[in-house]
């Protein structure tokens, strides 16, 4: 599991930078049209913004597995390091728990938008809420491996 883990990491990375680099550029090149030639592109706006939500959801799987996600540490750090294992332990269960509840619903949402476009790009806005899903099921893949990993001993937490 853990070497489908790190290709699906390593995908998900290059995948993010793909995106972040189109984001970047699309937004340039909107801001230079809108100030410097003094034209509106309509859909500059509404694909950075998809863009921006899928690099985050898509992201956020990455950020899980490696612990780099803001939480609270002031407890954390107090304890020792068997209890602080386990604090993450039972945060992977409630995390996963969580996830299941999302990809369900955003599973539902993509379905109840099949038949919708956006404004100005006309592309579906299952699209659009499809990285709910995906960015879950990405999640919760990672959250299973460190639930995994707990069980084996191994320690993937940093401490």
């Amino acid at each position: 599991m853990k070497r489908i883990a790190d290709i699906l990491e390593g995908a998900l990375k290059f995948l993010v930078i793909i995106m972040l680099s189109a984001l970047t550029i699309i937004v340039v090149v909107g801001i230079a049209a809108r100030y410097v030639f003094l034209v509106s592109i309509p859909w500059t706006e509404e694909i950075s913004r998809y863009l921006m939500i899928w690099t985050s959801f898509l992201g956020l799987g990455v950020a899980y597995r490696k612990r780099e996600l803001i939480a609270v540490k002031l407890l954390t750090d107090l304890l020792p390091k068997k209890m602080f294992r386990i604090a993450f332990f039972v945060s992977d269960i409630l995390c996963s728990i969580f996830l299941v509840v999302v990809v369900y619903y955003g599973v539902k949402l993509c379905v109840q938008n099949s038949d919708q476009v956006s404004a100005a790009a006309r592309i579906p806005t299952s699209i659009v809420y499809a990285a709910i899903p995906v960015g879950g099921v990405i999640y919760l893949f990672f959250s299973l491996e460190s639930i995994l990993d707990f069980f084996k001993g191994r320690k993937r937490v940093p401490v």
